[in-house]
């Protein structure tokens, strides 16, 4: 803390006294940023530096999501907001990001307040509850790709005017590196989930042949117990053979899992709304998630969220992702599930995607868990076959739409958040 104390002094001092020097180690800052691929990296060094310019809270980073065309949380540091952070964000079609499209420059909201008075009650609400005083835009391409968004210096002093130009300039040459950064990290998805894709085929083949030679055997062996159960007298041997049995039809359930997940059946799509699907679901599992002390919460869409699916295929795969959740929280916990449309330019309802997400209190699966968390016989589970998303995945994927599996574990807060894209009629990928 004392060296963190010493540096930021040292460049206070050194920026008050030389400009031109803090200048020089900004260049040098923005030859590194042209290295610097990992977003995660990417954020800390740049808050890192806004915090050597000037002690300032909170610093808030939001970068477009390419599919929502939403300007969501990507990074923060010193946040002593009063709001939660999943509720920071801007629509590309608000007036923020239309004077931040118009102007190309930083807005300085105490300086601004006809601006102010422009934006719409929820900006200026959101603005105010988080005390911003600066907003600067990435452009690139003349295009908003991001803002930061920068809360009061701690002495509680306004930015002098070196200040506001060193920031403009560090966040001005940043955004080119966070367009770098968005794409690298897209095309690292792309690329996982065409490998994913590749694995589970090869996969299923081999399912698909390991399941006729298992089964044929297996009718067999059925064919015998039940024989056996037949003639047989003795209380203790019969016993024995209906455990057999049960056996014997556990294995056919997994016979006909991997048949499941190597030759899915094909949707017998029609017109469904998939807040009806999933408030469902949602009471199939109310009585097990009461016993288990988990509490549902579903913020559903303001509109139909209509687009044409099979609806028993897609109640088996919110099935089994809810009894997932509620399975990883032993002795309680919180599950709130979320529909969204995401596509907000297209016109009609049918046309439209949607994004469905499942988020639980759990402790999270292990990083190193995560890429294998589709395949068959994968399980965390003590008594888990390993079918259950593997089958979903197959499922969705027969939707045309994607399936993923973001988590945290082992710090706070952990928990497990499944994210399901589909889309509707005509915009299957």
């Amino acid at each position: 803390m004392q060296t963190s104390r010493r540096l930021h002094t040292r460049l206070r001092k050194r920026f008050s006294r030389s400009p031109k020097n803090y200048q020089a180690a900004l260049t040098e800052f923005f030859r590194s940023l042209t290295l610097i691929v990992d977003l995660k990296q990417l954020l800390e060094n740049l808050t890192g530096k806004i915090r050597e310019i000037s002690d300032i809270s909170p610093i808030l980073i939001l970068l477009r999501d390419p599919e929502s065309m939403k300007f969501n949380v990507a990074g923060v540091q010193n946040t002593e907001i009063a709001i939660p952070i999943q509720d920071v964000f801007f629509h590309h079609e608000d007036r923020l990001v239309q004077w931040l499209t118009t102007n190309e420059t930083p807005l300085i909201v105490p300086e601004n307040p006809g601006v102010m008075q422009f934006l719409a009650v929820r900006e200026r609400e959101l603005l105010r509850s988080m005390r911003i005083h600066m907003i600067v835009p990435f452009i690139v391409m003349n295009r908003v790709t991001g803002m930061v968004l920068l809360g009061s210096k701690q002495d509680e002093e306004g930015f002098t005017a070196g200040e506001i130009d060193l920031l403009t300039t560090l966040l001005s040459q940043s955004a080119l590196a966070f367009e770098n950064a968005m794409l690298y990290q897209e095309q690292k998805q792309r690329l996982r989930k065409m490998f994913r894709a590749d694995r589970l085929a090869t996969i299923g083949q081999i399912a698909a042949g390991a399941a006729h030679e298992i089964r044929n055997p297996l009718t067999s062996i059925r064919s015998t117990i039940q024989y056996l159960r037949k003639k047989d007298t003795d209380p203790t041997r019969i016993e024995m053979l209906k455990e057999l049995m049960s056996e014997v039809d556990r294995i056919d359930e997994i016979i006909q899992g991997l048949l499941s997940f190597s030759k899915p059946v094909a949707p017998q799509k029609e017109e469904v709304d998939l807040a009806k699907i999933i408030s469902q679901v949602l009471t199939l599992t109310a009585s097990t998630a009461r016993r288990n002390k988990v509490q549902f919460t579903f913020n559903q869409p303001k509109t139909s969220a209509l687009i044409d699916a099979d609806p028993s295929q897609l109640k088996q795969v919110f099935l089994n992702i809810i009894f997932n959740a509620i399975q990883a929280m032993e002795g309680g916990g919180a599950l709130s599930i979320q529909v969204e449309r995401i596509s907000e330019n297209e016109p009609t309802s049918k046309a439209a995607v949607y994004r469905i997400q499942f988020q639980d209190t759990g402790p999270g699966i292990p990083e190193e868990s995560l890429d294998q968390i589709f395949d068959p016989f994968f399980t965390t589970k003590k008594d888990g076959t390993g079918l259950g998303l593997s089958i979903s995945y197959g499922i969705i994927q027969q939707h045309g739409g994607e399936i993923e599996i973001r988590s945290v574990h082992g710090k706070e807060p952990s928990g497990t958040t499944v994210t399901v894209i589909l889309r509707g009629k005509g915009l299957q990928s």
